[in-house]
Formats: structure tokens, sequence, C-alpha cells
């Protein structure tokens, strides 16, 4: 059986159901782009330009791509019985990446709350009224728990595959290698 891909050219089906696994992920995010930057859109007027604001969205966007990802990942994973191949690993990867780039975020909200605090607590006059300080506070500490629960979730992974590698390593499992050495009452003699 053939079908064509959208181009006009016919394709196997093998084929096409692959390359569709590959691309799906990409073509998703191509399409929320486009929709963010099609400058043909009629646009709300933005209310909050202020950089903390701007730092605040992007971080959201981050920690919605992080978990984007990793539902992909488990999926892939789930469809492959565990191995998941080259492309869990380059997912795997991209989540690291981006939670390094968040967490470099979360770092510069960060940095904006205390600058604004310190500028708030020498007198000095601030744009900023004590209800909305108090927002931008509570802002970084749930930024900061979305970041830790995505780390959680990517460690998941790796703990569960894992299964019983402590209880290995401390030799209180059973049926490792070592399970089958027995000591003898003799006094240490073999």
């Amino acid at each position: 059986e053939e079908e064509t891909g959208g181009s006009g050219v016919a394709m196997p089906r093998k084929a096409l159901g692959k390359r569709d696994n590959d691309l799906g992920g990409l073509i998703g995010r191509l399409e929320g782009l486009q929709e963010e930057l099609n400058p043909n859109k009629s646009q709300e007027p933005e209310e909050e330009t202020d950089s903390f604001s701007k730092l605040r969205k992007l971080a959201a966007r981050q920690v919605n791509e992080i978990r984007a990802m990793i539902t992909e990942r488990e999926e892939l994973l789930e469809a492959s019985a565990g191995s998941g191949g080259r492309q869990s690993v380059i997912l795997s990867s991209k989540i690291r990446e981006t939670i390094r780039g968040v967490q470099g975020t979360h770092r510069e909200m960060q940095d904006m709350l205390a600058l604004e605090q310190q500028q708030a607590s020498k007198g000095k006059s601030s744009l900023l009224s004590e209800d909305d300080m108090e927002q931008r506070v509570a802002t970084v500490e749930l930024t900061g728990k979305h970041i830790v629960e995505c780390e959680a979730l990517e460690k998941r992974r790796y703990q569960s595959r894992s299964g019983n590698r402590q209880g290995l390593i401390t030799g209180k499992a059973g049926g490792g290698p070592m399970s089958e050495i027995r000591r003898s009452g003799n006094g240490g003699g073999l």
C-alpha cells in the first residue's frame, strides 16, 4: 500500500509512519511558533511588558516544553518496550538542556526580584506596589517548584530503570551475582 505524505509523492505506508513518528513533535512545535509569531493575527495589547513578566512567560513556556518532551519520551519508551533507542536519547538530552535553560531564567527572575527588593528596602521609589512585590515573590517560588518537579520527572525514568540497583550495591537484594556465595562456618577457611 502506498500513500502520499503531503508532498504528492507516493511513499510506502511503513516509511510514512516512521516519518510521522519522527517529525510529529517538531511539527507541533513549529505550529505553536507560527501561532506565536504570526503578524496577521489580531494581537491583544500586552499589559505586562516589563522584563520580569517576559521572564515569567519564558519560564512558563520552557516548563511546558519540558513536560511535553517528557511525555513524548515516555510514550516512545512504552511503544518500544523500554529501549527507546536514539530518539529517546535525543529527547533526554533536549530535556536536560531545557531544564538548564529554565534554571537560568529562574536565576534571572531571582536576581531581578532581589534587586527590586533591595531598592524597596532602601526607600527608593518603586514602580511596584507591595501586593505586586508579594506576587513576584510567589511567582519566583512557584517557578522553582515547577523546576524541581520537572527534574524529578526527568530522574524518575532513571530511578525506575535502575530498579534494585541500590540493593545490589549494598548486597541486600537477592538474585544478584553475589547471592550464590555462602560463608562456611569454619572461621573464614575455605
